[in-house]
């Protein structure tokens, strides 16, 4: 431990920042002086550290969590608790040098303030490196973690820092200290007990010098939490300023105002702004059909559920919550955020998990369809909505809406309605059917109409699955044995024309309490040979159409509005009977684009979609993609890239990204171009989305024929 009198506030900061040896971390400062303050530093990468607490070193060593040790199960686990303690004091001494570096010309009575903090913080390493000798624990022989710098480092201004480290880490150990002082007391252990108490003691006013000067720096006209809300810096959150349980007194010693206090107390308890809940489950149409939780899906949709469990993030805001079962890759969220998406809380879809969760309150649940397992496991957080919160959305009345044969009647209603010569006629809405001679004599008439290729749709089924394709009025005998068990299990069919199909477009809106309407937009999307869902167009419909589709989709030069028009129109139709059977919530309707013989029509309402749609999504990413840029979001499977001479989904995601990685606007707020996966690749066993941005349509899809893919539509 050196001694050093009379020296310079920048060489004693210099010094413990960047030493690597405890003689410079833990140098004893007496008398000192600030006439050569300098100039300000830019944020180094990391402090410097004696050997085996470097901060990179988390990366590389076989890591040792805190929630390992907490329990206390051996001395040794009450040394290691230690260890964690002490590298969060060393962080804060070194950010207190690095504030005084950074910030030179900041008050002289701050830097001096600082100092005193600094060097109580020393001792606090000294008191914990002491107690750790004692039980046999060595200061670096676990790896330590680097997230104070991380979140504070970067630090702009000297409000930065004191909001980020006094008032909300060190508010925090006020929690903390005192709270585990007394679990050593319990432990009999008073040494490290009386160790954390000094802690405890000088934590208090720790606090109270950043709260000093805090006040002295906020925004003006903000209340002392208002303030505090504002300035905390990402990824730093009120949350951040508790520990384990909530100590006032301490608080109030500190000086905090109650005012503040109070609304940190339920902050604490609501985690800020109640989150929205997500859970994917593709398999809700089948779900539906069965009428009660049970249903085991195919591999297939077992297979997308558990690549695309994550997917909901898209929709997010921050301090959302997503229900799954295996978190994404620490490196897949990394890059998400360095990109400008929201990363939301990730709790596990478990007993446990959802049992927490339910200790907090939620503003809304959402899954990614109501049906009888989503109303079944997300019955535990109803008690957490509040008043007019978005809860539970299952019924008889609500299952009937994912019929297919309710679709089909709004569509004969609404075109009963309508007089626009641009919609499909009455002959291609589609009749619902009980037995199999209603489906032959369906089938017959639309033959003698002139519909040789005819559909047959379950009426519960997504994404091509339930469909049976007839020509000239004939079942074969397999086919007729699909439709038989089709309707031993569902009760009806819809029979319709099979059209030839240009374009495929979906309306997306939300339907809210008494039957308010707010329409999102419209999307464009393409299926594959078996009617699955395969992509979007993110932002532009048009990309790629020839004139003739373009002109139709704009009026034919005489109305540039009609699609959007016919949006409005639609959902204010659809809302009335949605509302009365009891829905509330996103809404998407597939519509179609097809040739008539010379002509094109537009079907209006293929089927009707009471749920979160591929399409929501895809209109959700235009927010993060440039206007002015095209873009596609694509699903890619396993034996797409496996045929293309990648080992799997992984592989073919680092190449893509690697020959054009994502790049952002210059003002880093949109895409302006190259490749994102927007589901975490390392973990998908057969799917994944991809999000292609580029200038132009030919350009995106050189991505893909770069790699061996081809972009079917």
């Amino acid at each position: 431990m050196r001694y050093i009198p009379g020296m310079e506030i920048r060489q004693f900061a210099e010094q413990v920042l960047f030493g690597t040896r405890w003689e410079d971390k833990l140098v004893v400062l007496d008398r000192y002086e600030d006439r050569a303050p300098g100039e300000g530093i830019a944020t180094p990468s990391a402090p410097g550290r004696p050997p085996g607490l470097g901060l990179d070193e988390w990366h590389h060593r076989e890591k040792l969590r805190f929630r390992d040790v907490r329990h206390f199960h051996s001395e040794k686990e009450r040394g290691l608790v230690l260890h964690f303690f002490a590298n969060h004091e060393l962080l804060a001494l070194e950010l207190m040098a690095l504030a005084l570096l950074k910030f030179p010309q900041a008050p002289e009575k701050f830097r001096r303030g600082l100092v005193q903090t600094l060097r109580d913080e020393q001792e606090h390493v000294r008191l914990y490196q002491r107690r750790m000798q004692e039980i046999g624990v060595q200061f670096g022989e676990i790896p330590v973690g680097d997230f104070f710098w991380k979140a504070i480092g970067p630090m702009e201004t000297p409000m930065d820092f004191v909001t980020g480290l006094s008032l909300t880490l060190e508010q925090a150990n006020l929690d903390y200290a005192r709270h585990y002082a007394e679990v050593y007391r319990q432990l009999d252990d008073p040494e490290t007990a009386a160790i954390l108490e000094r802690i405890y003691r000088d934590e208090i006013g720790h606090v109270k010098h950043g709260l000093t000067w805090f006040r002295r720096w906020q925004e003006t006209g903000l209340s002392e939490w208002d303030a505090y809300r504002r300035a905390l810096r990402f990824p730093l959150g009120p949350a951040r300023a508790k520990g384990i349980g909530f100590n006032r007194a301490g608080r109030l010693q500190a000086g905090l105002s109650a005012d503040y206090i109070d609304e940190l107390e339920l902050f604490s308890q609501s985690r800020g702004r109640c989150p929205a809940v997500y859970w994917f489950n593709a398999n809700c149409e089948e779900q539906v059909a069965l009428g009660r939780p049970g249903f085991t899906p195919s591999q297939r949709v077992a297979e997308l559920e558990a690549d695309f469990q994550a997917l909901p993030m898209l929709l997010c805001v921050r301090d959302d919550v997503v229900l799954l079962r295996e978190k994404p890759a620490p490196s897949f969220l990394r890059r998400m955020q360095e990109l400008g998406f929201a990363i939301p809380e990730f709790v596990e879809c478990s007993a446990d998990g959802l049992a927490a969760l339910a200790e907090r309150k939620v503003n809304a649940l959402r899954p990614w369809g109501w049906s009888p397992d989503s109303a079944e496991l997300l019955d535990p957080l109803v008690e957490g909505l509040p008043r007019g919160g978005e809860g539970p959305c299952w019924s008889a009345e609500v299952r009937q809406l994912y019929a297919k044969s309710w679709s089909a009647a709004r569509l004969g209603e609404f075109l009963a309605a309508q007089e626009a010569g641009y919609f499909c006629g009455m002959d291609v809405v589609g009749t619902a059917c009980e037995t199999t001679e209603q489906v032959l004599a369906e089938m017959e008439r639309l033959a003698e109409a002139g519909f040789d290729a005819v559909v047959v749709k379950a009426i519960y089924g997504s994404s091509g699955r339930g469909q049976i394709h007839c020509r000239g009025g004939q079942l074969r005998a397999e086919q007729r044995g699909r439709l038989e068990n089709i309707l031993r299990q569902q009760g009806q069919v819809v029979v319709e024309p099979w059209l030839d199909k240009v374009v495929d477009l979906s309306l997306h809106f939300d339907v809210g309490t008494e039957g308010t309407v707010t329409v999102a937009g419209w999307t464009r999307f393409f299926t594959d040979g078996r009617g699955q869902y395969s992509g979007s167009f993110v932002g532009s419909l048009t990309a790629g159409l020839d004139e003739e589709v373009k002109r139709f989709l704009y009026g034919d030069g005489r109305d540039a509005r009609r699609l959007p028009k016919l949006g409005e129109q639609l959902a204010e139709w659809l809302a009335e009977p949605l509302c009365a059977a009891g829905y509330q919530g996103p809404v998407g309707v597939d519509a179609m684009v097809y040739r008539d013989r010379d002509r094109l029509r537009l079907k209006p309402i293929v089927e009707v979609n009471p749920r979160t749609t591929m399409g929501r999504v895809a209109l959700k990413l235009q927010q993060a993609v440039n206007s002015a840029r095209t873009a596609l979001w694509l699903v890619i499977n396993r034996r797409e890239v496996t045929a293309a001479g990648f080992a799997g989904l992984a592989e073919c995601a680092v190449a893509l990204e690697v020959a054009h990685p994502a790049q952002l606007m210059p003002d880093g707020k949109q895409l302006s171009g190259g490749v994102l996966f927007t589901t975490d690749p390392t973990l998908a066993r057969s799917f994944a989305t991809v999000l292609l941005v580029g200038e132009s349509l030919d350009e995106c899809e050189g991505y893909l024929r770069e790699v061996g893919l081809e972009f079917a539509r």
